[in-house]
């Protein structure tokens, strides 16, 4: 008798588990996913808000602007991931997109012309002559 009895109580426990995960099932079946429409602006749409500096004063030939004198000795242009390798003095310098370079000029663009780097507000080019 009270095998029968934990039979019944098992058959019982594994149909109302079994009934449970039905139901949950149907439910998560007729559940809709929220899906929200992420606008992505298009590059070509975004205007760029500070203007490059191509004065003298911002120029790597300039005699004016001692501090930014570096020599371009290697570059990788990229359309989302660039680099550099700068020369001042005996020391060497690779800065990736959007790194520092000694802590004051930001990397902004490499391209086979040239190169930009930005200091509060200031922009900086040096002539790409890599290569050629």
């Amino acid at each position: 008798m009270n095998l029968l009895n934990i039979k019944k109580t098992m058959i019982v426990t594994i149909l109302v588990t079994a009934l449970s995960l039905m139901i949950f099932t149907i439910l998560q079946l007729f559940d809709k996913p929220n899906i929200n429409e992420i606008n992505i602006p298009n590059i070509k749409d975004i205007e760029l808000t500070s203007s490059i500096d191509t004065s003298p004063q911002s120029d790597l030939n300039s005699n004016g602007n001692s501090n930014f004198n570096y020599q371009l000795i290697g570059y990788r242009a990229g359309e989302t991931d660039y680099s550099v390798i700068l020369k001042k003095g005996n020391k060497e310098f690779v800065v990736s997109s959007g790194d520092k370079l000694e802590g004051l000029y930001e990397l902004v663009s490499v391209n086979e012309d040239e190169v930009i780097f930005r200091n509060q507000g200031k922009m900086y080019k040096i002539k790409n002559s890599v290569g050629k």
